[in-house]
């Protein structure tokens, strides 16, 4: 059974918080949890001639976006709730607003959907509000697990519980819950499908959709075809987990005895790039081997003959490293997300002379006499990055005129505007301290004549 929606002008009118708060400078509410290549970011510019770098483990903040080639994703995490945003491949999603804690603790966030598709996990409780928008449509939820996506004009979204609310613009509002899913372009139809709010069968929806020459009959056919063989493709996939899951009860049987080994992490070294881990419970005879995956994809790996410390090599950045001990036994692991900032020459270039001298005549009698510069400077780091940083300070002839430290620095130039003083040296000193922690300092002088 399905029902056609009406949408004269497919506008959705979005069920929105009166307002939605900027995170407090420096407070780390979200992070990247898991990529997989291809996956770039951008800040602030989510055009085709944006500055796109590789996406890797850390925090997202506002203005972030993010596109996906093929086989591309980015999963993003509520600091709090543990609240997910899987961003499927082939996609370019923007955080429009940054999630916040409001006076009750709940969070906000608004995701504008450009192309593509995404999954979100959402946690029912106190009151958090999640906000999506497309080229075509918007909506809110809050307590959820589903997915949503717009392609050339066209929208989709599927629910495996809770619920989702549109407000289609001068018409009255759409509702679907678990198990539905709403697609279309100019008119809507709402679907009762096995596969709704499948991150996967997102995938193939999205591909369907693409297809302009179908007609919304056509497409229904399409999609409910689509239903069928993938739920197909599921239930091979679990018989065939069941039969491997009963061969390896019997591996289970033959090791009985031996006894699944311990890991510790206890500390790292960010400045040689080493991590230390301990291995113990091992058993004299069985083979043993420890392993470092970075980012998911493994690093390092070696053989333990006997409970000892052991040093792991590190990768230059903010990286998600899991450590691992593992037999015939089975295995465990421990994960962290470590910086590591190994000693690095830098330099910091001021644009223009070091000694600048102006001839500035007085200003008139009875008029504010302010002679105004920019102080202009580059921050040269090989990484190109400025989370490498641990504080950047600008003094004008002793007192300080500006001091940025960890994550209040969010760029490598600065141009900033400066008031001279006639008749002295303006002296301006500028110092950078990498977090390895490397120091340049440089300075620039104005003078300005009587």
């Amino acid at each position: 059974m399905f029902k056609h929606l009406s949408l004269p002008c497919f506008l959705f009118a979005l069920v929105v918080p009166s307002a939605v708060f900027a995170a407090p400078k420096g407070e780390k509410v979200g992070s990247i949890r898991g990529v997989t290549l291809p996956a770039l970011k951008s800040s602030g510019n989510c055009t085709q001639d944006a500055k796109w770098n590789e996406v890797k483990i850390g925090t997202f903040r506002q203005l972030d976006c993010f596109k996906t080639g093929d086989g591309g994703s980015v999963n993003l995490e509520l600091k709090e709730d543990n609240s997910i945003f899987s961003i499927g491949e082939n996609s370019l999603v923007s955080i429009e607003n940054l999630v916040e804690k409001d006076e009750s603790g709940a969070f906000k966030i608004k995701l504008d959907i450009r192309k593509g598709y995404m999954g979100f996990g959402v946690k029912k409780n106190r009151g958090n509000e999640v906000n999506f928008s497309t080229g075509t449509a918007a909506a809110s939820i809050r307590g959820t697990e589903g997915v949503i996506g717009s392609n050339d004009k066209s929208f989709f979204a599927g629910l495996k519980n809770g619920d989702l609310m549109i407000k289609p613009n001068g018409s009255d509002s759409l509702s679907i819950g678990g198990g539905q899913t709403v697609l279309g372009r100019e008119k809507f139809i709402v679907l009762k499908l096995k596969s709704s709010g499948d991150l996967s069968f997102a995938k193939v929806l999205n591909e369907l959709l693409s297809d302009t020459t179908m007609s919304l009959d056509e497409l229904k056919a399409a999609v409910e075809k689509a239903d069928e063989t993938y739920q197909a493709a599921v239930l091979a996939s679990k018989t065939a987990h069941v039969a491997s899951g009963m061969a390896a009860d019997e591996k289970v049987k033959d090791a009985v005895k031996l006894k699944v080994p311990h890991i510790k992490y206890s500390s790292y070294d960010s400045l040689r790039c080493v991590a230390n881990v301990s291995v113990s419970g091992l058993q004299k005879g069985v083979k043993t081997r420890l392993s470092a995956t970075l980012d998911g994809s493994p690093i390092s790996e070696m053989s333990v003959k006997r409970d000892m410390p052991k040093r792991v090599a590190l990768r230059s950045g903010i990286h998600e490293y899991e450590f691992v001990v593992e037999n015939e036994a089975g295995r465990n692991s421990v994960k962290k997300t470590l910086g590591c900032y190994p000693m690095k020459p830098f330099s910091v270039k001021v644009f223009g002379n070091k000694n600048v001298r102006l001839q500035i005549p007085p200003a008139p009698p009875e008029t504010e006499n302010v002679i105004m510069q920019t102080l202009q400077f580059q921050i040269r780091v090989p990484e190109n990055d400025p989370i490498v940083l641990n504080k950047v300070t600008v003094r004008q002839n002793g007192k300080v005129l500006l001091q940025e430290r960890l994550s209040q620095i969010q760029n490598l130039d600065y141009q900033i505007p400066v008031e001279l003083k006639r008749g002295i040296k303006n002296r301006f000193d500028i110092e950078v301290v990498h977090k390895s922690g490397y120091v340049v300092k440089t300075s620039k002088v104005y003078e300005v004549g009587k």
